[in-house]
């Protein structure tokens, strides 16, 4: 089995706190995660800007069961662990959120912002002069199924935590 498939399954099995872990600190690596932080975007706005875009057709709508933020956080790590610049920083997440915690974490973003930090290259987020929020996906990754699944768990987790 290769490196790729066995990272994806090391991402399937972490626990919701430690797949939310792992993209924390791979956000963070990127060195994005002030800018997640500092996302004056609320879940409501992002539940709205990701509705308008599966009700065009930009994304795949949810299939309407229960996504919680592990969920959405395991999504983002696959898609991130399936890219060649990202695949060797989410292994090192996956490790390092496995390990044993000798100290408190204190950074809480939410899940939200830290898929659309992480996603800046492939998805446009943008607000309006009505201060409407939008959101528009580059044509390049709607080749990509994972993009389409993790801003699908994304729109159902959202949906569904009101």
């Amino acid at each position: 089995m290769s490196r790729r498939n066995d990272l994806a399954q090391e991402i399937r099995t972490l626990s919701d706190e430690e797949a939310v872990r792992a993209l924390t600190v791979l956000v963070e690596d990127r060195g994005l995660l002030a800018s997640a932080a500092g996302i004056p975007m609320t879940d409501e706005e992002l539940r709205e800007a990701l509705g308008t875009a599966a009700a065009t057709g930009q994304l795949p709508a949810p299939n309407g069961s229960s996504v919680g933020a592990g969920d959405v956080a395991r999504a983002a790590l696959e898609l991130a662990a399936k890219q060649a610049d990202l695949a060797t920083v989410a292994g090192e997440a996956v490790d390092y959120a496995r390990a044993p915690m000798d100290r408190f974490d204190p950074v809480s973003v939410s899940i939200g912002a830290l898929v659309v930090t992480l996603l800046q290259t492939e998805v446009t987020v943008k607000r309006d002069v009505s201060g409407r929020w939008s959101l528009t996906v580059h044509k390049r990754a709607l080749r990509d199924a994972a993009l389409g699944r993790l801003l699908a768990a994304l729109l159902s987790h959202l949906t569904n935590s009101k």
